[in-house]
């Protein structure tokens, strides 16, 4: 039986050193016997990108760009370029705040599904509460076509703990993609919009009817810093 190989790499910054620690804990224990962890550091200076190779991490280093929503992009296609030239059977976003249990890709790998993620909250919160990372299709009688929005927190007792369920999108937070979508889909970044790559990829999915998946047995703590204190958002 074949053993899929899988590229897990992790977007980061210097505004991310708070959680680097705790965060190495559990990749570290990532049990799985054919995979490679990458972290793309995008940080404007490179500090950061000199500690992580000092601790002896897998670190590469894109340019910034004109703000993070740009840096991210760029990040994630360089993890898709080298999936795509290393022949990678997926590619695993797992975003560095994001603490995962240490049979994680297993626990996607086993629905075989060509994208799926486990459920973590996101860092926006309402009414007090952290709202999940799960985006469900909504029509919109206003412009007559299927819009969508974040799951609700009176709908979230129905998105826990209920197994593998069929959503619009989940976030790239801990999000398990098959080569046969990020062969023809890459992360774009449109300066005219304020959304981040990962609504485009959802998106692109959405229109080529490649159905989206969030294994809501797996809550993964998410560590999350204050989107605020990003000055170039």
């Amino acid at each position: 039986m074949k053993i899929p190989k899988i590229l897990i790499f992790t977007v980061t910054y210097e505004g991310k050193d708070y959680i680097l620690d705790e965060f190495l804990k559990h990749t570290q224990a990532i049990k799985y016997p054919n995979f490679k962890h990458i972290f793309i550091d995008n940080s404007e200076k490179p500090d950061y990108f000199a500690k992580l190779t000092g601790l002896g991490l897998n670190a590469y280093r894109v340019q910034r760009g004109n703000n993070s929503r740009e840096a991210i992009a760029r990040a994630q296609n360089f993890a898709r370029k080298m999936a795509i030239e290393e022949n990678y059977d997926y590619i695993l976003s797992l975003e560095s705040d994001i603490l995962v249990p240490p049979d994680i890709v297993w626990l996607l790998l086993r629905h075989s599904k060509p994208v799926v993620s486990a459920l973590y909250m996101l860092g926006i919160k309402k009414e007090g509460l952290s709202i999940p990372c799960i985006t469900i299709p909504e029509w919109r009688e206003d412009i007559g076509a299927w819009g969508s929005r974040l799951l609700n927190l009176e709908e979230f007792k129905d998105y826990l703990h209920k197994g593998l369920k069929q959503v619009q999108a989940a976030g790239m937070g801990c999000c398990l993609m098959h080569k046969s979508t990020f062969l023809t889909t890459g992360f774009t970044y449109d300066p005219r919009f304020t959304g981040h790559s990962d609504i485009y990829f959802f998106n692109q999915m959405f229109e080529r009817k490649i159905p989206v998946f969030v294994d809501t047995d797996i809550l993964c703590a998410h560590e999350n810093s204050n989107w605020l204190d990003v000055k170039d958002r």
